[in-house]
């Protein structure tokens, strides 16, 4: 890993904590597309590369595009996305694909394979509750499972020697609600 993009996951736990509230609120159709953006950062923090200011706080990413083309054939290959459907950056399947299979593994991401093709178009789909082919129901799945996702990354992040100060703080406050419970 040669970057650790801390501004990715600070964004991630912001939608995370945006869900939070809005769930908190009895506002579950909006909590579960701020936990499908933020799970989608999360899993571009995979393969997103920096392109500006590389190693500064206001370090800019940019995809790369091979990792996203590649895992949208894979699908198309085994059936799991269309023949003819284009590939959609949002689509929280093809980015869990794109995640390199080692890193899937370390996190145990792969025994969450069935939920991320679930909501893989949570954000495409149902973000505008009044068309016709948005979501009909919403649950806390999703945001439940950014939760774990997010802890697991950014503690993979510090294994790998992130210094980045959100990293470090996460760590130190999931180590102290823990111990508060």
């Amino acid at each position: 890993m040669n970057h650790f993009p801390g501004w990715m996951l600070e964004s991630a736990h912001s939608y995370l904590k945006a869900a939070e509230l809005l769930d908190a609120q009895n506002l579950p159709h909006v909590s579960m597309v701020n936990a499908a953006i933020g799970m989608e950062i999360l899993l571009k923090s995979f393969i997103f590369v920096p392109d500006q200011h590389q190693g500064t706080s206001g370090e800019t990413y940019k995809p790369a595009v091979e990792a996203l083309i590649a895992a949208h054939k894979h699908l198309q290959s085994i059936g799991k996305t269309p023949a003819d459907q284009r590939r959609d950056g949002h689509d929280l399947l093809t980015l869990f694909h794109a995640v390199p299979a080692e890193i899937r593994k370390k996190l145990s991401l792969d025994s969450q394979e069935d939920s991320f093709e679930r909501y893989r178009d949570v954000f495409t789909r149902s973000r505008y509750q009044y068309e016709s082919s948005s979501w009909t129901f919403s649950d806390p799945v999703l945001m439940r499972l950014l939760r774990w996702t997010l802890a697991n990354v950014v503690s993979y992040y510090k294994q790998q020697g992130s210094q980045d100060p959100f990293v470090l703080d996460y760590i130190t406050e999931v180590q102290a609600g823990a111990a508060g419970d």
